[in-house]
């Protein structure tokens, strides 16, 4: 029996070609999409779960309400704060703390071995406890050696196989050359596997934190920002009590600062507005995984409605065939039964041609996500049973009404005209393709709004110029050499200016206390963001002075503020009056720039201060350089000659600055492409559940359209009169949806300080470009019927 209703599937899909090629093919885009977001939903959502009892470490990160600025979050503290937390709360069971090693611990780090240099990129300083925290794999080594002593180092895979090719690396002597001139030798004292892919700590080496760094100034500072903490606790049943208990804690040294604790498993996902956040490897705006499922399943849910209109669709033709079978006594159960087995073997053939989709467009996915996907990873034990849980369930939930439908016919009825259509109406066919549609309009729309918004971030006056800027990082080493290096690079065909700054643009400010006398007479003190700049800084990057002037050349202990902080001072005219940062000499305003985006568009234009100091390299740690536009590749190379010669290395790293913003907003853009690329395959399987129930309509309206022809009617009125019907539903699904993409959008865009208004023609446009999709898939099949010889849709047997 089940050989015999199997060979009735493959004849029934071979009889319909056409329309088994478009079902089967809609519902495997449907479900290779789904899979597809799905396998990168579970890679973002899997970081950091190999560590054991992820659930009760966390990151420590601090809140910063300093006078003078708006509050914000880090997610690094100073080096003292984890041992003095520790000692003052028992929930602590212990702590690692993972500070980059370059530029406050050390100026520079080179690693060396028999001659062979190595940039220390990834060096990290850290604890003992890092091993137990996080549980590293061990290649070589104990793990209770791990940074025990001073002069170990602990190595990655990848960098040990660099410095010491294939041969054993346990207990070699390299030498960290930390200055031009100073070098220590250590010993390996563990190798450890590469952290994971899927970690949000991308380290390549640690070291123990020096004895005479944590009993300096900066070791011993409270305030002062240097690296990510972790805390294991004891007791997470109140995280919340806790944080209060942390926060009252840290009073005691810095009423300013208040403490959160954030779960390891949500630093990679949850920390798009925590700021100095760099150890947090390919991070993601957690809002925009919860979008990515809303969209598989709405993409899954239009495939499988699809199907069963296209099914219901084809099930119109077979009433002989089913009145034939009743009448040589097979039961409704029996009908019902073939139906499920043929919709069984379509979608089985769907899910073998979407996992063909998936192996294809999975490299795709992975250039424009930026991820390391594998296509092994669909065919491990749960993704087999999640596959067979999409055969088993889409089988059930594509093929339950399409079996109802078929069942039901009347014998007598299907004898006499050959289809199922019977007196049913359509209304759930409507309701299902109404639905399909609505979430293309809101993919449509939600698309046009975030391509509107980058438009607009990428095309907003910042209040400064980059046009063909390439930013270069300073280490504190090549800091010091920046007379010579701006000099020698300036002397480049090519290059048109050059100037230096600290902060970088488009990223996080750097946060300074300043002194400054009120208007009143009263001596304050505030905490504002603080630029280190070159005299020419203001002119490099053609911004606008509106009082005052630029830096001079004896530019010592003058200042430039923004315009905000001007507000904040009090004065009407500041130039000339007092100021200076923090333990620096007095010093004085020379100018108030035009208020400039400094940060991102997500937030609010913040006080600045900007000072032009040359003697302390720290603060000039990025080299700016603008080019012209032509010949620019061969301006770069000469540039990295001039760099590499005065450097001493190889390493030659640039960016352009408009690339840079490109990165700051990569979760849009991401969340833009997917969009995209979804909402296209949405509105795809939509017409094809709009060209299913056109179908439809057609087949029950067939004699209808035969007898308008006799009568005279002609092809324009036939293919109005059929699109009328199909562009009501287009439109009253376009009605359901703007609202809903309106809601959405308008908080999507209520995460960026600047951002644009939703104007009614975005939401127009959408509704206009799918009432034309619309119309064009109607087209198809109300043209085809309308030439149809009427003579054939009359005849009867």
């Amino acid at each position: 029996m089940l050989k015999i209703y199997l060979k009735t599937a493959y004849r029934n899909l071979l009889k319909n070609k056409v329309y088994a090629f478009v079902n089967i093919l809609g519902l495997a885009v449907g479900i290779a999409a789904c899979v597809l977001i799905g396998l990168f939903v579970s890679n973002e959502k899997s970081f950091d779960n190999f560590v054991p009892n992820a659930d009760k470490v966390y990151r420590l990160n601090e809140y910063m309400h300093y006078d003078g600025t708006a509050p914000s979050t880090a997610a690094i503290v100073g080096p003292p704060v984890a041992p003095f937390l520790k000692a003052n709360n028992n929930e602590i069971d212990s702590y690692t703390r993972v500070f980059p090693a370059v530029p406050l611990v050390y100026p520079s780090v080179t690693m060396e071995y028999q001659g062979k240099k190595i940039k220390a990129e990834k060096l990290a300083c850290t604890d003992t406890s890092f091993a137990s925290m996080f549980n590293p794999v061990i290649i070589e080594g104990e793990r209770n050696k791990f940074t025990r002593d001073q002069n170990t180092i602990v190595l990655t895979a990848s960098l040990a196989r660099k410095l010491f090719g294939n041969s054993p690396a346990l207990n070699k002597t390299i030498q960290l050359r930390t200055a031009d001139t100073t070098a220590t030798s250590f010993t390996v004292s563990n190798v450890i596997a590469d952290m994971p892919k899927n970690s949000h700590l991308q380290i390549e080496a640690m070291v123990p934190f020096p004895k005479e760094f944590l009993n300096s100034f900066l070791g011993t500072n409270y305030n002062v920002l240097m690296g990510a903490t972790y805390l294991r606790i004891s007791n997470n049943k109140n995280i919340s009590l806790l944080e209060s208990r942390l926060t009252k804690t840290i009073h005691t040294k810095s009423k300013f600062i208040d403490f959160t604790l954030q779960p390891l498993n949500r630093i990679h996902t949850g920390s798009v507005n925590i700021s100095y956040d760099e150890l947090n490897y390919k991070k993601i705006d957690g809002k925009y995984l919860n979008i990515f499922i809303v969209i598989a399943i709405a993409v899954f849910l239009i495939a499988c409605v699809n199907f069963v209109n296209l099914t219901t669709a084809i099930a119109g033709y077979r009433g002989k065939e089913v009145a034939v079978k009743k009448i040589v006594g097979a039961r409704r159960f029996h009908v019902v039964f073939q139906v499920l087995i043929e919709t069984f073997f379509s979608v089985l053939l769907s899910l073998i041609s979407a996992l063909l989709l998936i192996t294809i467009f999975l490299p795709l996915l992975n250039k424009l996500l930026d991820r390391e996907l594998t296509s092994e990873s669909i065919y491990h034990g749960a993704m087999v049973v999640v596959f067979a849980g999409i055969l088993i369930g889409t089988t059930l939930l594509a093929g339950i009404y399409p079996a109802w439908f078929i069942s039901r016919a009347n014998t007598g009825e299907a004898l006499k005209t050959k289809v199922l259509l019977g007196g049913s109406k359509s209304s759930l066919r409507n309701v299902l393709v109404t639905g399909q549609f609505a979430v293309a309009v809101i993919f449509m729309i939600s698309l046009m709004v975030i391509l509107k918004q980058l438009k607009y971030m990428q095309q907003r006056d910042l209040g400064y110029s980059y046009s063909q800027v390439i930013k270069l990082p300073m280490d504190l080493q090549l800091a010091k050499k920046m007379p010579v290096l701006k000099a020698e690079i300036a002397k480049v065909k090519g290059v048109k200016d050059i100037t230096n700054g600290f902060m970088e643009m488009g990223g996080n400010g750097s946060l300074f206390g300043i002194d400054f006398i009120a208007p009143n007479g009263e001596a304050k003190k505030i905490t504002v963001n603080m630029e280190n700049a070159g005299i020419n800084y203001i002119s490099f990057f053609d911004m606008k002075m509106i009082a005052g002037r630029a830096f001079n050349k004896d530019q010592q202990n003058e200042y430039i503020i923004n315009q905000t902080l001007a507000k904040q001072i009090g004065y009407a005219d500041p130039v000339g009056k007092p100021i200076n940062i923090t333990s620096l000499p007095p010093g004085r305003i020379v100018g108030v720039v035009k208020d400039f985006n400094y940060s991102s568009l997500h937030k609010t234009i913040e006080p600045l201060i900007i000072g032009s100091m040359d003697y302390i390299p720290y603060w000039q740690t990025n080299l700016y350089v603008k080019v012209s536009g032509t010949d620019v590749s061969q301006t770069l190379k000469d540039i990295q000659k001039v760099f590499n010669s005065i450097s001493g290395d190889n390493r030659f790293d640039y960016q352009f600055i408009d690339g840079h913003f490109n990165e700051v907003y990569h979760s849009e853009r991401q969340a833009g492409s997917m969009i995209a690329i979804i909402g296209g395959l949405a509105m795809l399987i939509s017409c094809l559940g709009l060209l299913s129930l056109a179908a439809f309509v057609v087949l029950r309206r067939k004699k209808e359209i035969g007898i308008r022809k006799v009568l005279g009617a002609s092809v324009t009125n036939i293919t109005a009169l059929l699109s009328k019907e199909f562009l009501i539903l287009v439109f009253i699904a376009f009605v359901v949806a703007s609202p809903v993409a309106y809601y959405f959008m308008d908080k999507w865009l209520q995460g960026f300080a600047y951002r644009i208004n939703i104007q009614w023609w975005v939401i127009a446009g959408a509704g206009g470009a799918a009432i034309v999709i619309a119309f064009i898939t109607i087209s198809f099949q109300s043209i085809k019927a309308a030439l149809a010889n009427p003579v054939k849709s009359l005849r009867s047997e």
